[in-house]
């Protein structure tokens, strides 16, 4: 039988808590002490009900969870209150969690402190959830996946950790027949009920199923346990091995969930830190999950929302519901490894907020390093299907300086069930804010989750038929980080059967998806300077479709061009209908349309022809109250070729104009286009096949800076 944090540790952890840069640990750690004291809440008689139901079903925003309020839930929005089921019991579900996590917290401050009245406390939450846990196994209406105290096995083992941590810290205070209660009417059961219903595949679940076991077993010192957590068919290794793809990002491509995950992943190694034979610190994929987020972030930290990511994704703060904040894994990775951009990623997170998190307090080292500017280069994420245009460092030297520009073109695996139908969408962050953005999703429990976020028309692709696409998977021919322009150019091809694996599964694909898509081919290709991007979406849609490219971005669409409300049946599809105020735009040749928000403007130069009809509307954001402007553009063909340069810029911009000298790429073979921008005009030629051959009065237009590209090389 082992102790989690054993004697000595005890005395090196008074000895951090006494210096001033863990004040801010100790304050908080307090606070939340006595926000349990202030604002308690009895172990409930009935079990937890599902966490995704606590949100409103107007703003898609989480409730106020309020301890003593068990049968009245507020928006946080507007005030509105809901009752009943199945927001009651999804209260439920927050009172257990917070039990457990102030049992740790009360345990922690009573070894710091020796107030025997924490320690009194974590003794009763612990007795009586051990008086209690039987009888949750006979509430009915439980889901098939079911928790016994929680709503679901994965719940289950999130909310049975902390308190298999604080009765390990309080243990050698309690009677063997107190210690006997805890371990065979709490522990051991939550074990074994875990082990039978162990998830049995390559899952966050089956990652958290572990974590609860193996600390479960090191708790108990039953070594069955371990092995089962650890080493076993869907063990800890078997997770690490085919779960984290090669770019060291989890397979189901969303950052809060892999967060997610390695917060389980990290939660058993530091169960089993002082066992010598189950030791996992020192395992590789522990610092290649931590390394991969931080190649991936924003300028400022935060992460895109790609699929079932929560929108406030962050490495500076909150990265996901029901683990600690991001800073708190970094310490973690810091105290383990010393890896320096883990200390740079926790310098830059302290100059926006506290080192306040209980990890950096019980783990985390004595010092940080002073420099915390990690500065990522452009990546291309393969394993992932992320590919990443940072703006080079040289346009921060330019007159104004230009704020990094992020470009990410999403082609690679689907996530399973947590993937969204949006291959090759573009996400654009710039001008210090997130202009373009992938908008992850809300609580589950909303009808918007399915009927707008997990449809294709909220992304920044092209879809058929209105028809969302059909799960795929792409590949990216041709990536480059630096040179006169970066490259990221990426293909997906869908069949009309695909075969069955983790990343598909075939129960979410509908057949008249695969029919619509069957034989497709999309290509889409960034070329990025520092003021801008060129944008070529290649469609191949095998027969005649209706061929809607999307373009989504925050603030509002504002347009001098004569419109029209929209006909009803010209915007049918899978979730058109949350498209507010839609209508047609009747354009002149080449379009320039911008988007206004607050500090920031996206500006779009569009290659269509005279007469070309164009849709906009409101659409909703994340939140869903959040209005971005949405722009359609469409074509009936079985060919086409969309060809744009979106300029982001703030007050003023500094591409004054793009001109479109041939843009029937796919007939000619060529398209070309010059911009005039501040430090001269560039101009593009982008080619389908080497052996294409402009005309004269195109090869010789004057320009500043001429940049080529080749489709077929």
């Amino acid at each position: 039988m082992t102790t989690l944090i054993t004697a000595g540790q005890w005395s090196h952890i008074r000895q951090k808590a006494a210096l001033p840069q863990f004040s801010a640990a100790q304050q908080l750690l307090r606070a939340e002490v006595d926000d349990f004291l202030a604002r308690p809440v009895d172990v409930p008689q009935l079990p937890g009900g599902y966490y995704h139901d606590y949100f409103c079903p107007q703003h898609a925003v989480q409730l106020l969870f309020e301890p003593g309020s068990p049968r009245l839930h507020r928006c946080p929005v507007d005030g509105a209150a809901y009752s009943g089921e199945p927001f009651d019991s999804a209260w439920r579900w927050s009172v257990n969690n917070r039990l457990a996590e102030s049992a740790l917290r009360l345990a922690v401050l009573w070894k710091l402190d020796n107030n025997e009245g924490h320690r009194q406390l974590v003794q009763e939450i612990l007795l009586d959830y051990a008086a209690t846990y039987a009888g949750y196994m006979t509430s009915s209406g439980r889901p098939a996946n079911h928790g016994i105290a929680q709503f679901s096995t994965l719940d289950e083992a999130v909310w049975v950790i902390p308190l298999a941590w604080s009765f390990d810290i309080v243990r050698p205070t309690l009677s063997q027949s107190q210690q006997d209660e805890v371990v065979d009417k709490l522990l051991l059961p939550a074990a074994g009920f875990l082990t039978r219903r162990h998830f049995g595949g390559i899952h966050n679940f089956a990652c958290w199923h572990n974590a609860a076991i193996g600390t479960i077993g090191a708790v108990t010192g039953n070594e069955e346990l371990l092995a089962f957590a650890i080493d076993g068919p869907n063990g800890f290794h078997t997770q690490a091995r085919e779960g984290i793809l090669a770019d060291g990002l989890w397979f189901e491509g969303s950052f809060s969930y892999h967060f997610y995950t390695v917060a389980a992943l990290l939660s058993l190694a530091k169960a089993t830190a002082n066992l010598p034979r189950w030791d996992l610190r020192r395992e590789r994929a522990l610092s290649a999950v931590l390394r991969a987020p931080v190649l991936c972030a924003y300028p400022d930290g935060s992460l895109p929302a790609t699929n079932d990511c929560w929108y406030f994704t962050s490495l500076n703060d909150d990265c996901c519901h029901g683990v600690p904040k991001a800073p708190a894994f970094y310490e973690i990775g810091y105290a383990w490894s010393a890896d320096p951009l883990f200390g740079q990623v926790l310098t830059r997170a302290y100059r926006h907020g506290p080192r306040e998190c209980l990890d950096a307090l019980l783990f985390g080292a004595r010092n940080l390093p002073e420099d915390g500017s990690p500065d990522p280069t452009s990546v291309n994420m393969e394993g992932s299907g992320y590919a990443i245009l940072r703006s080079q460092p040289e346009s921060q030297q330019l007159s104004p300086p230009i704020p990094q520009r992020y470009a990410l073109l999403k082609y690679g695996v689907h996530g399973g069930g947590h993937g969204h139908p949006d291959k090759l969408a573009l996400t654009i962050y710039a001008q210090g804010s997130r202009q373009a953005p992938d908008l992850g999703t809300p609580g589950y429990g909303i009808d918007l989750f399915q009927g707008w976020y997990r449809q294709t028309i909220s992304h920044n692709t092209v879809l058929l038929d209105g028809l969302s696409q059909p799960p795929g998977a792409g590949e990216c021919s041709g990536f480059r980080a630096d040179g006169p322009f970066q490259v990221a150019d990426a293909t997906v091809a869908w069949s009309a059967s695909p075969a069955p694996s983790r990343d598909i599964p075939l129960d979410s694909v509908r057949r008249d998806a695969l029919d619509t898509y069957a034989r497709v081919t999309m290509r889409r290709v960034l070329l990025a300077r520092a003021d801008y991007l060129v944008d070529i979406f290649l469609v191949d849609a095998a027969e005649e479709r209706r061929i809607d490219w999307i373009y989504r971005n925050t603030g509002a669409l504002l347009s001098a061009a004569e419109s029209r409300p929209a006909l009803p049946s010209a915007l049918v599809g899978e979730g058109y209908e949350h498209i507010a105020d839609p209508h047609s735009l009747t354009l002149d040749d080449d379009p320039r349309l911008t988007w206004r928000s607050e500090g920031s403007s996206m500006r779009l130069f569009a290659a269509e022809p005279a007469g070309a009809t164009l849709f906009a509307g409101r659409a909703p954001g994340n939140p869903a109250e959040e209005r971005h402007g949405l722009l359609i553009r469409r074509r009936v063909a079985s060919q086409t070729a969309f060809l744009s340069v979106f300029h982001p810029y703030g007050d003023t911009p500094r591409l004054v104009s793009v001109s479109w000298h041939a843009r029937n790429l796919l007939d000619s073979g060529y398209a070309v286009c010059s911009l005039d921008c501040p430090h001269g005009q560039d101009l593009w030629t982008i080619r389908l096949r080497p052996d294409v051959v402009l005309p004269s009065r195109l090869a010789a237009l004057p320009t500043d800076n001429r940049f080529e590209y080749t489709l077929e090389n």
